[in-house]
């Protein structure tokens, strides 16, 4: 079940109590359980609000291709509507999605995806500007929680790009599809046959499930939240540990997303729970950045 109908069956399990159902008064609804990835999917114009006709296939054959993995769903809330002028809502709807699921579940990865105007919205997502609309982009410091992006007719392709030319922070993870006859994603380069309408069955979900199952695995599981670690008091001790973990240890201080070794300003790269590096505290209380303990 995606997030979505999870979210409608607790409204009205709520009306049913106001109404005076048969529900325990006062008693809460379990909160859902994090799952390994969840993916958040943006259907296109005009269809009903839900996954969509390419969605679907895709969340399910990603499923399929990590059958040792828990895979949850959520559909975008965003209007779809004809004018195209719903992608930048949908885009901020999807990156508020993101930050409200990675803050409360820390070791869940995901997969972000559109179909059509959705792959606008999962442009606008992932910080390209598209000329349609303006939405509110995942935050810099989420980025390496996400595995994979992968589009279908994606009208960024009108311009002769893709996200993977496009964004060089998720251009490396991501995959567009566009059909040989589609002109929704005009001259992008074509992966399968077929028009715009074709996607769910040309075999373009299961190659886009494939190629996102492989970057999930590839990228492993984030840890678990910061482990407390404790401040050493011998000068020459060192500590092997994430850049997010330095910095939530007051090792390291984050800046634009980077991280620097408190004290010594060493530079450590991304804050990221994925890069491990290793700091040894100074004689002045500060840490300096060595290749290993």
């Amino acid at each position: 079940m995606d997030r979505a109908s999870t979210r409608r069956l607790l409204a009205a399990a709520a009306a049913t109590v106001a109404a005076g159902g048969g529900l325990i008064a006062g008693a809460a609804p379990a909160a859902a359980a994090c799952s390994d990835v969840e993916v958040v999917f943006a259907r296109g114009t005009g269809e009903t609000p839900g996954l969509g006709v390419v969605g679907r296939p895709f969340v399910s054959a990603l499923t399929g291709q990590l059958p040792d993995r828990t895979v949850t769903s959520y559909a975008v809330d965003y209007a779809a509507n004809t004018s195209q002028s719903s992608a930048g809502p949908g885009a901020t709807d999807m990156s508020a999605h993101v930050r409200e699921v990675a803050a409360s579940c820390p070791s869940t990865l995901f997969v972000l995806g559109g179909y059509s105007q959705g792959a606008t919205v999962t442009d606008i997502a992932v910080g390209i500007r598209t000329g349609t609309t303006t939405g509110t982009p995942v935050p810099a410091e989420l980025a390496d929680r996400v595995a994979a992006v992968v589009v279908f007719g994606n009208p960024l392709g009108l311009s002769g790009r893709t996200i993977a030319t496009a964004s060089s922070t998720y251009g490396p993870r991501s995959k567009d599809y566009c059909n040989s006859s589609d002109s929704v994603c005009g001259s992008a380069p074509k992966t399968g046959t077929g028009g715009h309408l074709s996607y769910n069955t040309n075999g373009s979900t299961t190659a886009g499930a494939q190629f996102a199952a492989g970057l999930v695995r590839a990228a492993g599981t984030p840890a678990p939240g910061p482990t407390p670690t404790p401040e050493p008091t011998d000068p020459s001790q060192c500590v092997r540990d994430s850049t997010r973990d330095h910095v939530e240890a007051d090792r390291a201080v984050s800046l634009y997303g980077r991280a620097y070794a408190r004290g010594s300003r060493d530079s450590l790269g991304a804050t990221s729970s994925f890069n491990v590096v290793s700091l040894r505290e100074t004689a002045t209380g500060g840490w300096e950045l060595v290749a290993a303990c």
